[in-house]
């Protein structure tokens, strides 16, 4: 278990402001008025930075262009939250750029998912700040309304659980996402701890025989070794030879590449309609089917 405590940020309340940064892929944030009317009906307001609008390849901008953001909106007293744009590609990028220890001296709530999983990862890593996977800024309105209710409840300190099916009684520092981002972290200095963490896991879009090489590649590595369990969201999409099939499912993948470790399928999480909100680098219970956190104050 990690010797530090987790560094929880403040829960959003009505008349707070969310800033939207762009830290992965563009996405044209005049399309995403649906999204706005929602936070705003809710109580809070949404701005943009002019980040968002930068474009530098399929990239939102140059990575000075992004960190700059970052940064502006970490240290700028009247936004009360991050939330990323979108996901794609990019993150990567970042890392060795952050400032960390501004992040640290302004904990404010950070959230997004799929390549965003680097730096929601990374932070925490760095920190100690929870930060949240969830639905990026785009996302939120494609996933079901019962998953941008619990992510209201989680960001305002609402809610600390959620119902998965599960038997399993085990608790540890939650960390992990979208496994391909995440497999990046493996041999930098901004990967996690792992050691009793509970490991969530989710994908889209990629070959059934590449999902194994992620995951070999983390055993290797040791990632899999001291896990108190691991959590398989939604991996959609997936690919396979139709000449040749690989012959496994994610959860066999899984289980030959973590034979001890405990495993959960199926959670409500991932590129799909299922989004749910959860915090990153938190201590995390799972017990009779339901997992809980402490609530944001």
């Amino acid at each position: 278990m990690n010797a530090t405590s987790p560094l929880y940020p403040p829960a959003l309340k009505k008349g707070d402001t969310i800033g939207i940064i762009a830290p992965s892929s563009w996405h044209d944030p005049s399309l995403l008025s649906d999204t706005k009317s929602l936070f705003e009906s809710n109580g809070f307001n949404v701005v943009f930075h002019p980040q968002t609008q930068e474009r530098y390849g399929q990239f939102a901008g140059t990575p000075a262009q992004k960190i700059s953001a970052l940064h502006d909106y970490f240290k700028a007293p009247d936004i009360n939250a991050v939330i990323s744009l979108s996901g794609g590609n990019g993150a990567i990028h970042l890392l060795d750029l952050i400032d960390y220890d501004l992040i640290k001296k302004n904990p404010k709530i950070f959230m997004g998912f799929s390549d965003v999983t680097i730096l929601l990862n990374a932070i925490t890593a760095k920190t100690e700040l929870v930060t949240f996977h969830g639905p990026s800024f785009a996302r939120t309105v494609k996933i079901d309304k019962a998953q941008q209710d619990q992510m209201l409840a989680v960001l305002t300190g609402q809610n600390g659980s959620i119902t998965i099916n599960s038997n399993l009684n085990v608790t540890g520092r939650l960390y992990g996402g979208c496994l391909s981002p995440l497999q990046t972290l493996i041999g930098t200095p901004y990967a996690p701890d792992l050691n009793n963490a509970i490991l969530i896991l989710e994908d889209i879009n990629d070959h059934l025989s590449r999902y194994d090489r992620m995951l070999g590649h983390m055993k290797q590595a040791g990632w899999l070794k001291n896990l108190s369990a691991i959590i398989l969201g939604e991996f959609i999409k997936s690919q396979d030879s139709q000449d040749r099939p690989f012959g496994f499912t994610v959860e066999q993948i899984m289980q030959n590449n973590a034979p001890d470790t405990p495993l959960v399928t199926n959670a409500p999480f991932g590129h799909g309609d299922n989004l749910c909100t959860l915090p990153i680098g938190a201590e995390i219970t799972l017990k009779n089917g339901i997992l809980s956190f402490k609530s944001l104050a």
